[in-house]
């Protein structure tokens, strides 16, 4: 495919947005005729945005009423705010206690065990390291005593056999043994019914016709972008299909964030699960973040909003950001930081949104632009044993009363959107045609398709932001850089890898003023494989430092013995971005990557002295731990 020529996303954005208001155009008609033949309607929805939650309407604006699961958690005093960490030990001190084995299955857990369940995180809580001094795995062997024989993980083994092991037993934090009582804040019956209209529509006519064209688009820029390592390999061929079912799936959860007159909190960009009684398919996208909760809310500039939330009493997640979003591609026009916010004793705190400028000395608050489309709220959590995302919520507080405009995403669309949106006349005007009560399926399903469209335009760039748009040779990681739109505060060391099985590319990582990094191997469609039960991603909390500082973070296809390994979940070739956030400005010392590919073989020669080695057993209790920090986020669902 040598003939393809370099994508012009901007072009491109234009031609999307081109069709999108065709097919909004499309839509109005298809409403008004309400042709019951393809019209398939859908119950119970109001429109391109469901909240889950019902709304009350006051004269012309409209407040959201707050799911119930969203409320605000218990009243105990956070442990305080995040430390940077050098190292983690990945291992804790078993407590006697247990917890409650009747876990509640309801969407909403009592008080009292939300309580326990921090006390006993507390007592499992590791030590922290010594000022300047990493602190190793324990249990881990020095390379003097042994040295280990590469070979392929399996799958964690069942928690009693882990536990028999007498060198693994002080690797297993009580979570890893004992059965959750933390419902999450993220299991709220809003992103329930989210996830369960989403299926719907993926379902419909354009969809399925979108997802045919999405395929070919993928398959021809795949050979594009990988052309100078000979092309797509069998292993990414066969993920195609997969990449394109989540990023369709991606899509009809974006549909229902359209009307940001009727806002919600939808949790976005997630793997396949099962909760609440629902299996869900996968959304992640575009080198999605494994330490990441992302969740969405549309907001617009003719409207005011509050947003609400509380973090819990445990550790702060190692970084939480509240970004405004623009147009079709994401660009960032303003972002809110944790650290920079007023944060209650409790944990809780409230933002405010609105198109003006913040009044002298106001703190925790967004201004929006005309072109506003969305606020991205990001909890990374390093520490995925002790670390828990924020609840949150939003109402509108303020604006136009809901309209058929707004409703079938005329906001969203370039040029009419924002200027409409700085036009007080013509928003006026608009709302006085109201909302259709039940929007028809079909029409639905055509603007999610419009939304799946725009992955011709993210997919190759994105692409291309590792592969240097199929000219950047494979193995070679360099500084980090900012090189995402959506992603202002960061930076990313992006590349591609080509591995054989007995090869290793290993990466020197200096994380400077940044207080978090990660590792996360993706395939060539920047979606990670499975992280939840294998180490293919690692973190600056999850990782053993040097005594220098840096990190020294080795990938490959096959088990090397190493603490600080990255597997490719079995793929020998694919993408990394590496991301720094929490980001000291005031400092010079920025991060700095260098990497190597050298043959299993060679690999004692190059790794640092003092390197931490695991035994095979220690990789199945940190694989098991690893697995009972990422079932927190769907508790008390356990995944598989």
């Amino acid at each position: 495919m040598a003939n393809l020529s370099v994508r012009r996303p901007a072009g491109s954005a234009r031609f999307i947005g081109h069709v999108g208001a065709l097919a909004v155009a499309l839509g109005i008609g298809a409403a008004v005729a309400s042709n019951p033949a393809i019209a398939l309607a859908e119950t119970g929805d109001g429109g391109g945005s469901s909240s889950g939650a019902g709304a009350h309407r006051h004269g012309g604006h409209t407040k959201e009423s707050k799911p119930a699961a969203e409320s605000h958690r218990g009243e105990a005093p956070r442990r305080g705010s995040k430390d940077t960490k050098q190292a983690r030990s990945a291992s804790a001190t078993p407590t006697a206690a247990t917890a409650d084995p009747q876990t509640s299955t309801s969407a909403v857990d009592t008080e009292t065990k939300r309580q326990n369940s921090h006390k006993l995180r507390r007592q499992a809580a590791p030590v922290s390291a010594s000022a300047g001094a990493p602190t190793p795995v324990t249990g881990a062997v020095p390379k003097s005593e042994t040295k280990p024989v590469a070979q392929k993980v399996v799958s964690a083994a069942p928690a009693a056999a882990v536990a028999s092991a007498p060198e693994v037993a002080s690797v297993i934090s009580s979570e890893a043994s004992t059965p959750s009582t933390l419902t999450s804040v993220l299991a709220n019956p809003g992103q329930l019914a989210a996830e369960k209209k989403a299926k719907q529509l993926v379902a419909t006519l354009p969809v399925q016709l979108m997802k045919f064209v999405l395929t070919i688009g993928f398959a021809l820029e795949g050979e594009f972008q990988f052309r100078n390592v000979g092309g797509l390999n069998w292993q990414n061929l066969k993920q195609i299909g997969s990449a394109v079912n989540e990023y369709i799936q991606q899509a009809a959860m974006e549909y229902q964030l359209l009307d940001p007159l009727k806002p919600t909190v939808l949790q976005m960009v997630m793997p396949p699960h099962t909760w609440m009684g629902q299996t869900v398919p996968g959304t992640r996208i575009l080198y999605d973040n494994p330490d990441t909760i992302y969740r969405m809310m549309a907001v617009n500039a003719t409207s005011t909003y509050v947003i609400t939330g509380k973090f819990g009493p445990g550790e702060m997640p190692a970084d939480t950001s509240f970004s405004v979003l623009t147009g079709l591609g994401g660009k960032t026009a303003a972002v809110l930081n944790a650290k920079d916010m007023q944060i209650n004793a409790d944990g809780s705190f409230t933002i405010t949104v609105g198109s003006k400028p913040a009044a002298p000395g106001q703190t925790n608050y967004l201004q929006i632009p005309k072109d506003a489309s969305l606020i991205a709220a990001r909890n990374t959590v390093s520490d995925w044993g002790s670390q828990e995302p924020m609840s949150l919520s939003i109402e509108r507080t303020s604006g136009p009363r809901d309209s058929l405009f707004a409703q079938i995403g005329g906001f969203q669309i370039p040029g009419l959107g924002s200027t409409v949106a700085g036009n007080a006349f013509l928003t006026n005007l608009l709302s006085l045609i109201p909302p259709l009560p039940v929007m028809p399926r079909f029409v639905a399903g055509l603007e999610t398709a419009v939304v799946a469209a725009l992955g011709l335009v993210m997919q190759p760039e994105y692409m291309g932001v590792a592969t240097g748009n199929g000219t950047r040779p494979a193995n070679v990681f360099t500084d980090p850089e900012s090189n995402a739109t959506f992603l202002a505060t960061q930076l990313q060391s992006p590349g591609t890898f080509r591995l054989s099985d007995n090869q290793a590319l290993v990466l020197t990582i200096n994380p400077g003023n940044a207080g978090y990094f990660v590792v996360p191997v993706t395939n060539d469609w920047t979606i990670t494989t499975n992280y939840w039960d294998q180490q293919t991603t690692l973190n600056i909390a999850q990782s053993v430092a040097n005594s220098d500082g840096t990190y020294t973070i080795v990938v490959s296809p096959t088990d090397p013995g190493v603490a600080n390994w990255v597997s490719t979940g079995g793929l020998n070739q694919g993408t990394i971005s590496i991301r720094f956030q929490d980001i000291d400005t005031s400092r010079t010392d920025t991060p700095t990557v260098g990497s190597q590919v050298v043959s299993l073989d060679e690999l004692d020669g190059v790794l640092p002295v003092g390197t931490t080695y695991v035994t095979q057993a220690q990789r199945q209790a940190i694989l098991a731990q690893r697995k009972a920090g990422y079932d927190n986020r769907y508790a008390p669902y356990p995944q598989s």
